[in-house]
């Protein structure tokens, strides 16, 4: 039950039930947030040989606060800026850290947008399968959300497209030179149904090599589609090629192949995902997660969710099973 608020129809990753302030005659202010609690139990990989130790934990899941402000202008466009900030609802001394904050402008031209937010790739790709609080299936590596520039197209009978800039100059690089990522989206709407593609080519994302020197990310790139098969019953589909890095233990490169099945059925969602992450070298992984919610009232619902990850023996640390069951208050 991932929900989403706007300014306008613009400001998103937030509450259903932000409070609105008309501030003058053109501005809204609104402020929203969310307390997420969850008890988890996970089952991880504790040795070579592929044993396995239970952690569990009464735990924060990303509860959040934020504010946005929105100002229409005479000339029909509207401008807005958004910060939203995630804290642990769990302890009384906990940290603070951004989540999102970023400005932009609309219009009958489309959307511009700077900041941190949301990468468009994962948006439109891999969040087609992801219906999860926390059991979220594997992903491919994308940038990282920061330094962005992007523009949101206008759709053109239903086509519409997303291009994304992620600058790092010489002053905030890891490599010590200007690095510059790019990332695009297509997309094309109809009544029931949706197909997606977009690339990542993660040109800004620097790793460390084996002499120690850096280098960037080589692409990553898929395509997806949703379909809506009755009016309670949606499917989705993606597939993903993640570029490996030279020397890579998963070889050239590695493949996602992912669906997704929800269910609403009135008062919440029964839903479900599966997936096969395919390397070139090295044995596949068979992933799988379910889950329900229930709404109790608007901003309150409930849920519980399983996921398997299927992880190699050798990945200490891995989580090979979790399960949980949590709540979310929205405000």
């Amino acid at each position: 039950m991932k929900t989403a608020v706007a300014l306008g129809a613009t400001l998103v990753a937030a509450s259903a039930q932000a409070e609105d302030f008309e501030v003058g005659e053109n501005t809204t202010m609104s402020l929203f947030g969310t307390i997420e609690l969850k008890y988890n139990t996970s089952h991880v990989i504790d040795n070579n040989q592929g044993d396995t130790e239970s952690e569990s934990g009464y735990e924060d899941n990303g509860s959040s606060i934020g504010a946005g402000v929105e100002h229409r202008f005479d000339n029909g466009l509207t401008g807005y800026a958004i910060a939203e900030f995630e804290h642990d609802a769990n302890e009384s001394d906990g940290s603070v850290k951004e989540d999102v904050a970023f400005a932009g402008l609309r219009g009958d031209f489309g959307e511009v947008r700077a900041g941190s937010f949301d990468n468009i790739y994962t948006a439109a790709i891999y969040d087609l399968i992801d219906p999860f609080e926390t059991a979220s299936l594997g992903e491919e590596v994308v940038s990282e959300e920061d330094n962005q520039i992007a523009y949101y197209s206008p759709s053109f009978d239903g086509f519409s497209f997303e291009l994304m800039a992620r600058i790092k100059g010489d002053k905030e690089s890891e490599t010590g030179d200007n690095d510059q990522g790019i990332a695009g989206v297509v997309k094309y709407a109809a009544d029931t149904w949706a197909i997606h593609a977009g690339f990542d080519d993660r040109g800004a994302n620097a790793v460390e090599g084996p002499n120690g020197e850096f280098t960037t990310q080589d692409p990553v790139y898929g395509v997806g589609g949703l379909v809506s098969l009755t009016d309670d019953l949606g499917l989705a589909a993606r597939y993903s090629v993640q570029e490996n890095l030279e020397g890579s233990s998963d070889g050239d490169e590695t493949a996602f192949y992912g669906a997704s099945l929800s269910y609403d059925y009135g008062q919440g969602t029964v839903y479900g995902a599966v997936q096969e992450v395919d390397p070139d070298q090295g044995d596949s992984d068979t992933q799988f997660a379910a889950g329900v919610n229930y709404s109790i009232v608007d901003n309150l619902y409930v849920y519980s969710e399983y996921g398997s990850y299927d992880p190699a023996d050798s990945e200490v640390g891995e989580i090979d099973t979790q399960y949980e069951v949590g709540a979310v208050y929205e405000f």
